[in-house]
């Protein structure tokens, strides 16, 4: 099997792969004024809703083979703020593309007249964007693997986005790092309650209008949250669970059920009791 060069081999079965951590990610956000950092583009890295749309771009590669890759550089150099710049995602594809134009004197130099005047204060929001903006960093595919696959864990897998090929019949179980909304396993049932009672409302419509609609919910969380709910810190639990009671009760049954004064679903606290 071939081991990504993005990542460190462990093990057979474990891949370790380091991504910029998240005080330096906090920084790097609050010195970019939430603007992409090619010179003209007004682009936001995090829009007004909270998705983040910008993306973390490497002076020099964080891979060999990658633009302006520098053997010499250690890996925590790589991931260092002096060698990251934040971007909008066309303008990201532009620097790593013509690499002739966009040398490592130009970036630095762009990145430097960008961050110039960049706050120092790291707000509440700027640290959510940097904890969307580490969980965007990387890539991973794991081919064969029977065991576990832990996720933004320490000491295993840090990757958002992982691909899993497996030619046993029983694949590898991900696990949800310890931190996370999907390691509370009772914060999870709630939300998984709350999504089976939208689901339900919008299957029981008989309008038509919520047609469909049922099966688009875990889309539409991952849109809002930008990844997997269950990989959400377990302090966004309440931002789940509101985001899914707003949703039950905006269906046509949730509206009918509020108009005479019935519930659509139990607090947390109630249900949990």
């Amino acid at each position: 099997m071939q081991t990504p060069s993005s990542v460190q081999r462990i093990s057979p079965a474990i891949f370790l792969m380091t991504n910029p951590s998240l005080s330096t990610l906090k920084a790097l956000f609050a010195r970019s004024k939430n603007l992409c950092a090619f010179p003209g583009c007004t682009a936001p890295i995090a829009e007004d809703s909270g998705t983040v749309t910008g993306e973390v771009c490497h002076v020099r590669a964080q891979n060999a083979g990658g633009p302006r890759y520098d053997p010499d550089q250690t890996r925590d150099e790589r991931n260092a703020a002096a060698n990251l710049v934040l971007m909008c995602g066309r303008h990201h594809k532009i620097i790593d593309t013509e690499t002739q134009t966009f040398t490592v004197a130009r970036l630095q130099s762009i990145k430097r007249a960008h961050e110039e005047k960049g706050v120092a204060e790291i707000s509440p929001a700027a640290a959510r964007v940097a904890q969307q903006l580490q969980a965007n960093c990387g890539n991973v595919s794991i081919v064969g693997n029977s065991g576990n696959v832990a996720i933004q864990s320490p000491g295993a897998i840090q990757t958002q986005t992982l691909t899993i090929k497996n030619t046993r019949a029983k694949g590898p179980s991900i696990q949800p790092p310890p931190t996370s909304l999907g390691a509370a396993q009772v914060k999870v049932a709630y939300c998984q309650h709350l999504i089976d009672r939208y689901q339900d409302y919008q299957k029981a419509d008989k309008t038509g209008k919520g047609d469909y609609k049922f099966m688009a919910i875990h889309q539409a969380l991952k849109r809002k949250f930008g990844t997997s709910w269950k990989l959400l810190g377990e302090d966004r639990f309440g931002d789940v669970a509101a985001f899914l009671q707003q949703r039950i009760d905006a269906t046509i049954i949730g509206k009918l059920n509020r108009a005479k004064g019935r519930p659509n679903y139990s607090p947390f606290e109630e249900w949990h009791v």
